[in-house]
């Protein structure tokens, strides 16, 4: 019998199981490009993590918790909380990037000051907005949420039940450093081309101070940037895809 609870111990143990997948595919789910984005309903985030969970207990893949004690659960659930959290944020990190570059890009461009409706829980500028949800659409496309749960499966032979020392924090802040280093590496030729302009339009306005530069070069650098944007845009996110996976380290 489990204890203190009136049920058969093989019940004991699944429903054990059960919490404790649900505690680890919690923050993944609702980390997910594509799935975890706030513009899909919250209930049918959580319909899909309870799906998902049910799929996993009933498949016999898993062992069970060692032990069914209700203190032991709570701490074996508070550690898979924590190791959810941190695949989930590595997960997360590949749309975190769009969002710097897009951003950096939008300052580049003279855009910065346009937000649009966000996929995370703050405003967005227009380009990081439309690079968030390409690159979501992009993984989507590729099955990306398959390999997710299918890595994820394999991932518990690595990381066992309430294995936290084997979540690597110099790991979690290098992929950190990586993903960051190269949205700004995704965004720099905007930033060259900015630096570039501002340049020139300096020594136009030494030559000629009469001449209101800023009139006239405000709106060309929009309508440039924003051209140069709709150009690059498909091999940004060629170049972004290949690399977000190597980020996550996990898959």
């Amino acid at each position: 019998m489990g204890a203190g609870l009136p049920l058969p111990e093989d019940l004991t143990a699944w429903i054990a199981l059960f919490m404790t997948v649900v505690a680890r595919l919690s923050f993944i789910i609702f980390f997910m490009p594509g799935i975890g984005e706030q513009v899909i309903p919250m209930r049918a985030r959580a319909f899909l993590l309870i799906g998902i969970a049910l799929a996993m207990t009933t498949s016999g893949l898993f062992p069970t918790p060692p032990s069914t004690d209700f203190a032991d659960l709570v701490g074996l659930i508070a550690t898979e909380v924590f190791i959810g959290f941190a695949l989930g944020v590595m997960l997360r990190l590949t749309i975190w990037m769009l969002t710097i570059a897009g951003s950096v890009i939008a300052q580049s461009i003279g855009l910065s000051q346009f937000l649009a409706p966000a996929l995370e829980h703050e405003a967005q500028t227009l380009t990081a907005n439309l690079l968030s949800m390409a690159g979501a659409a992009v993984l989507l496309s590729a099955n990306f949420h398959v390999e997710v749960i299918v890595s994820l499966i394999r991932l518990y032979s690595d990381i066992p039940l309430g294995a936290l020392t084997l979540i690597s924090g110099p790991m979690l802040a290098q992929s950190f450093f990586s993903g960051f280093g190269f949205a700004l590496l995704l965004a720099w030729p905007f930033v060259a081309i900015n630096l570039l302009y501002n340049i020139c339009l300096g020594f136009i306005n030494k030559a000629l101070p009469s001449l209101m530069v800023a009139f006239v070069g405000a709106p060309f650098m929009v309508g440039a940037g924003t051209m140069l944007l709709a150009l690059s845009v498909a091999g940004l996110l060629i170049a972004w895809k290949d690399r977000a996976l190597q980020v996550i380290g996990w898959m």
